[in-house]
């Protein structure tokens, strides 16, 4: 059973990124410290009301304050790049990491982003498996031929080999087509948090089925999970939910309850939004909750999220001391 964290350094604009780098750095500290296995970040562009930092660059140097660590995206935004550029920044990021990086990857969803980088929408499934052939080819130092609109190769190869010849893929889902995607294409199904645990225990037996299907073995499954520990119920929902409501509100803003099977709100009433999505509690609550959850849907990883957009840092500090101590080496 691994341990990761998801950071973002993501608040409400105007914000001072660079002043709030130093809790992202104590944070990466402590968890390695404390023998936790990853880090992971996300991706968006033009996030109208937030500011946050662009993923890889972001884990560069973050891997600096914990080298050992694993560090991935979760997700990085596959469809809206160039297969070339991607394949090299990843494998930099890797040989930064020596060799533990994981390319956490996903279609993307917001029309916004799509037209940012002239993307057609419809087009996303096949743009997205066929810049993943092309980077996977050039990893492992094949001459690639391309000929698609976004990228065209003559026996090309890439100057930025990753450390082991291939870097671990992951892919992100919420659909049951994106939950069979993971399994036929990657080594790994990364669980969105902001899908219900009814949903995801019927998806884990999809995933793990078109997995061995494929040949892929069982598969890794990592779920991304908002979890906030505090020393009594009542204190964790006061210091958490209303800034995991500003967060949801904000996803359902940009359209991602579109993409969920379930339908489940992602605004309103906290126990609402929250029901199969948060764990906020004292510790013996968090410690049953990720058990039942790892149990019922066969978790071989937790990345936990326990910082929100504004939320003070003594609060998310004190969370992150509570997992560490009393609720994670239970798991």
């Amino acid at each position: 059973m691994k341990a990761g964290l998801f950071l973002t350094n993501e608040h409400t604009a105007p914000a001072d990124l660079s002043a709030h780098l130093g809790q992202q750095f104590d944070m990466t500290r402590a968890v390695a410290e404390a023998g936790w296995d990853s880090i992971f970040t996300g991706q968006h562009f033009i996030t109208e009301g937030t500011q946050r930092l662009q993923p890889l660059p972001f884990l560069a140097r973050l891997a600096a304050e914990a080298p050992g660590l694993t560090f991935g995206t979760g997700i990085h935004l596959w469809t809206l790049g160039n297969p070339v550029a991607m394949a090299e920044e990843f494998a930099t990021l890797d040989v930064i990491t020596g060799g533990k990086t994981v390319a956490g990857l996903g279609l993307g969803y917001r029309p916004e982003e799509f037209a940012a980088f002239g993307v057609d929408r419809p087009s996303r499934v096949k743009r997205f498996e066929r810049s993943l052939d092309i980077a996977r080819r050039l990893w492992r130092g094949e001459a690639v031929d391309a000929d698609e609109p976004w990228c065209r190769l003559e026996g090309a190869t890439i100057g930025t080999p990753p450390v082991a010849g291939d870097i671990p893929v992951w892919i992100g889902g919420t659909s049951d087509p994106a939950v069979r995607r993971a399994g036929r294409l990657s080594e790994g199904w990364i669980l969105n948090p902001a899908a219900p645990s009814e949903t995801i225990a019927r998806q884990a037996a999809l995933y793990r089925e078109t997995s061995v299907e494929q040949g892929n073995g069982r598969g890794w499954i990592a779920a991304f999970r908002e979890v906030f520990c505090a020393s009594t119920n009542e204190q964790a929902r006061a210091q958490a939910l209303p800034y995991l409501e500003k967060k949801y509100g904000r996803y359902a803003a940009w359209g991602q309850d579109d993409g969920h099977p379930d339908h489940q709100a992602l605004t309103g009433e906290a126990d609402t939004v929250g029901r199969g999505r948060f764990i906020v509690g004292d510790p013996e609550h968090c410690r049953t909750e990720l058990a039942r959850f790892r149990d019922e849907i066969g978790v071989d990883e937790f990345i936990y999220r326990t910082e929100w957009p504004d939320m003070p840092a003594e609060s998310a500090y004190s969370s992150l001391d509570l997992l560490i101590r009393e609720v994670v080496p239970a798991l």
